[in-house]
């Protein structure tokens, strides 16, 4: 539990120098969340596979590789959100905005949230978890206090509750039916019944709520729209993954997963299908990369599709693609962000150009856009080709068709930016500075983007680390 303790140490740090400090001096405040993070960052590397609190609590080699993927991400948002929470962005509605680091503060309770969520073992500490790493994004979806910021945020506290009492109910059914809260032993003992397929209903619409599946994806358009951009950046890739991570813990250890192939196929097709195809006619840039989400969310799935045993590359292929589609989504966000934060503009429109008075900035967005849309050798391309295998390897033929297709798709819209980037005439000729830490991870994240598609070593390690 030492990451999760330094996180938290870090959170109650950050809150109680930020009474003390001065308004001058709290910039010096920054350097507490990132050096926090980097101690937790390597702290995940001297834990060891082992059981406490009576096995309520466990760690296991590949859940290193996850609390490694909620760590970086929220790194990068911190540093993307300097500008916000200093009032120094156009985005910044309100002076009480200025110097919030209980913003960061937040930010930080919400990564323990989700670093407990992977090493939960038993119903009330999953479930506990999974609340902590949830509630403060309600928080933060509503931090601009406008129009839209509040309706976003009451639409997430509203629809979230309900996602939350589905979950709870089946997970007290499942309680009722085994008498323990263990997930392993739950597993164990369970008897397929009509109690049981109705308690397993309420616990994935939960789960189809976390991950925007289809159809429990309303409420994410109107949420991505309204919440401050670094927000909507968090929420597409590490609340995502928290998602990710509740589903593969109720998957690996309560149900017998190849009863609900042909249930999960159908989910990723259907959120594949409308995700891109609504994308399509999106002018906002928010709800465009919303869509764009709901879409890789399909993708994410079919990594279930290949059962847990031992051999099998399905998880390997999946924590895989969850950190491909993290970076290149990253690198998206990161540009949207900077382009929000100078100008104020939102909409897919206010690109044009871009190429012409900032060059390297537009060249990373499309190497980001591209890498979401699978081209080689871009990292996106070597995951989906990881995630069609697993689904082709046990049958699903025409679930790769489909996924083949909606690629095709995404590389039409994807493509929208990239020609107001490049070939639409220059609507502003005013140059926008980037602070030198957004340009460093920036640089840092499209490199890493290449580099996942060009070198396999990153998949061979964590193929091992799963079998081993």
């Amino acid at each position: 539990m030492l990451t999760e303790i330094i996180v938290l140490i870090t959170a109650f740090t950050l809150m109680f120098v930020d009474l003390f400090l001065k308004r001058e001096t709290r910039y010096f405040l920054m350097s507490i969340p990132l050096g926090g993070l980097a101690l937790a960052f390597i702290s995940v590397f001297f834990l060891s596979n082992r059981k406490s609190f009576g096995g309520q609590f466990s760690l296991e080699n590949i859940d290193l590789w996850l609390k490694v993927f909620f760590i970086l991400c929220a790194f990068v948002i911190v540093i993307a959100s300097f500008s916000f929470i200093l009032g120094e962005s156009k985005e910044t509605c309100h002076k009480k905005q200025i110097y919030s680091f209980e913003f960061l503060t937040i930010l930080l309770f919400n990564l323990s949230g989700m670093l407990f969520l992977v090493s939960a073992r038993d119903l009330l500490t999953l479930y506990v978890s999974l609340e902590l790493s949830t509630l403060p994004l309600f928080i933060l979806t509503a931090w601009k206090r406008d129009a839209l910021s509040s309706e976003a945020g009451l639409k997430y506290v509203v629809l979230g509750a309900l996602a939350s009492a589905l979950l709870l109910l089946g997970f007290s059914i499942f309680y009722g039916l085994t008498g323990t809260m263990d997930l392993v032993l739950i597993g164990r003992s369970i008897n397929v019944s009509p109690l049981f397929w109705f308690a397993s209903a309420l616990v994935i619409s939960a789960i189809g709520f976390k991950l925007t599946l289809v159809p429990f994806h309303m409420w994410a358009p109107d949420v991505y729209q309204g919440a401050p951009t670094v927000v909507t950046a968090y929420l597409s890739v590490a609340s995502k993954g928290a998602g990710l991570v509740l589903m593969f813990q109720i998957f690996f250890r309560i149900f017998d997963i190849s009863s609900f192939y042909f249930a999960i196929a159908l989910l990723s097709a259907l959120t594949m299908t409308l995700g891109n195809v609504v994308a399509i006619v999106q002018e906002n840039i928010k709800r465009f990369m919303c869509f764009s989400a709901i879409s890789q969310a399909g993708y994410l799935i079919m990594g279930f599709l290949g059962g847990f045993n031992a051999n099998s590359q399905a998880v390997p292929s999946l924590v895989f693609y969850l950190f491909a589609y993290g970076i290149t989504n990253l690198v998206v966000f990161l540009v949207v962000i900077w382009f929000i934060d100078q100008t104020g503009k939102e909409n897919i429109k206010d690109f044009q150009g871009l190429s012409r008075t900032h060059p390297l900035i537009a060249l990373s967005m499309m190497i980001g856009l591209f890498g979401l849309a699978g081209i080689p050798p871009l990292s996106g391309f070597i995951g989906k080709f990881f995630l069609f295998s697993v689904a082709a390897s046990s049958g699903f033929y025409w679930l790769v068709a489909v996924a083949a297709i909606n690629s095709v798709i995404s590389l039409y819209y994807y493509l929208r930016i990239v020609r107001q980037m490049y070939i639409e005439p220059v609507l502003e000729t005013t140059t926008f500075s980037m602070n030198l830490s957004t340009r460093c991870v920036l640089g840092s994240l499209v490199i890493a983007s290449v580099l996942l598609g060009l070198v396999p070593v990153f998949y061979e390690t964590i193929l091992w680390t799963w079998k081993n």
